[in-house]
């Protein structure tokens, strides 16, 4: 009896074979849609903010926030090129040394300034007046030491003289001077022979303060 032929086995895929590329591929392209999804216009992987959310706050520097502060307080400022605010006044401008008054810078004096009066008192003396100066214009830069600027009116100090009063505190005490400036919108009024309440009822006026502080020790 004649041997029946064998089947020949097919070549074609099995359904197996076939569905797992396919099933891949639907898996990548389910991935890139989450992926484009998730990504805004800028490119960035950010969450859409929750509804009634705001922005932060914009942070600025701290120049430009320490100008604004300044423009709105005023820029009044009184320094000496001899010592540091709150540092030691040198002995030159001592009753130790030749006793001259300080050189010192001004700026920044309001708008409408029309007046600065200067006040150097010693608190831990009880307020003693070293020197008052007034009649000072707005617009002048500085005070060389020695001098004041040529509109300006030294009024009577502590000594009852028209002259700077050098520090002179007792022997082994530290005691701290306030060199005080006031922006007047008036004139003061003051003159050469105002008193002490005179000038504090003048500076009682005054739209600006700055004050420039220092110490000084006798040496022993």
């Amino acid at each position: 009896m004649p041997s029946r032929p064998r089947a020949s086995r097919s070549t074609a895929p099995t359904t197996r074979s076939v569905a797992r590329p396919a099933a891949l591929v639907t898996a990548a392209i389910a991935a890139l849609v989450l992926v484009l999804a998730s990504c805004g216009t800028s490119g960035r992987t950010l969450r859409d903010p929750a509804p009634g959310a705001t922005a932060p706050p914009r942070k600025t520097s701290t120049t430009a926030g320490a100008a604004a502060t300044q423009a709105l307080t005023g820029a009044l400022s009184i320094t000496s090129p001899s010592w540091s605010p709150g540092g030691e006044i040198p002995i030159e401008y001592t009753c130790d040394g030749a006793d001259t008054s300080p050189p010192l810078t001004i700026s920044g004096a309001p708008d409408d300034t029309v007046e600065l009066v200067l006040v150097v008192r010693d608190p831990d003396a009880g307020g003693l007046l070293h020197w008052a100066v007034a009649g000072i214009s707005p617009g002048s830069p500085s005070f060389p030491a020695g001098d004041v600027s040529p509109d300006a009116v030294v009024l009577p100090g502590g000594r009852g003289d028209n002259a700077w009063f050098g520090p002179c505190p007792p022997e082994g005490t530290v005691h701290t001077y306030e060199f005080t400036l006031h922006a007047l919108p008036a004139p003061s009024g003051l003159g050469i022979g105002s008193s002490e309440q005179d000038l504090d009822d003048a500076v009682a006026a005054a739209t600006s303060v700055a004050v420039l502080t220092g110490t000084y020790t006798r040496p022993s």
